[in-house]
């Protein structure tokens, strides 16, 4: 059985079982099954695949770009640290990671640890550039005449957003994976998020301020959006 979602096709096996319901089942390696109860017609499950067609195949496709990611930490594989490429080096003996050169060497025997060793060290090195960076755009609106806070930065690790800006306590959350991207979208993001200070939404204003301060925004953001 199959059922098709944005003109692509997935594929799927039926389990008849002593139960009441249809349910749908994604399993870690992206394949799809259906439990079916023993009665059921096989159009009844059909249509009932078709209804959930788009939660299934959205969820289809996020095991996939999980599995993905995942091997971008196999051992030689490369990865970007500030817009630049850098191959990951496995070394089975316990130390700091490091980067010489192009070269980032990581404690780590498997993909996991890998992942888990670069993500610590992502986030080491973010937590002093962004505050670098918070204090340079601070600096620079107070310089312009606006009154905005010297805001409290936060690292976190976020799906859907680059950065997020709680006016309210004074409060910048930052997205730690703009670590992989040139410095000049951290400074975008920063810039973005200090407008939101003085304007809590994307108007007219919002976007008259925000090139004033940092007119290449644009530019980085595009880069932003087509990486992303």
């Amino acid at each position: 059985m199959e059922f098709t979602y944005n003109g692509k096709t997935y594929p799927c096996q039926i389990r008849r079982k002593q139960m009441k319901y249809i349910r749908i089942h994604v399993r870690e390696d992206g394949s799809v099954y259906v439990s079916a109860p023993l009665h059921v017609p096989v159009s009844v499950i059909q249509q009932f695949l078709e209804e959930n067609a788009a939660a299934v195949a959205n969820r289809v496709e996020a095991v996939s770009a999980q599995k993905a990611a995942q091997h971008c930490f196999a051992d030689g594989a490369v990865q970007y640290f500030l817009g630049k490429k850098i191959r990951l080096h496995y070394t089975d003996r316990p130390c700091h990671t490091t980067l010489e050169q192009d070269v980032l060497t990581l404690f780590a025997r498997t993909e996991e640890e890998a992942q888990h060793a670069f993500r610590q060290w992502m986030i080491s090195h973010c937590v002093e550039l962004y505050r670098k960076v918070g204090r340079e755009v601070y600096e620079h609106f107070t310089q312009a005449g606006y009154r905005v806070p010297l805001a409290r930065i936060e690292v976190k690790d976020m799906t859907t957003r680059w950065g997020s800006c709680t006016a309210s306590s004074g409060r910048i959350s930052m997205n730690f994976r703009l670590m992989q991207y040139p410095v000049e979208c951290v400074y975008a993001v920063f810039y973005h998020e200090y407008t939101h200070f003085m304007e809590q939404n994307h108007s007219k204003a919002f976007y008259r301020i925000l090139y004033q301060m940092f007119p290449a925004y644009d530019k980085w953001d595009a880069v932003l959006k087509q990486k992303g």
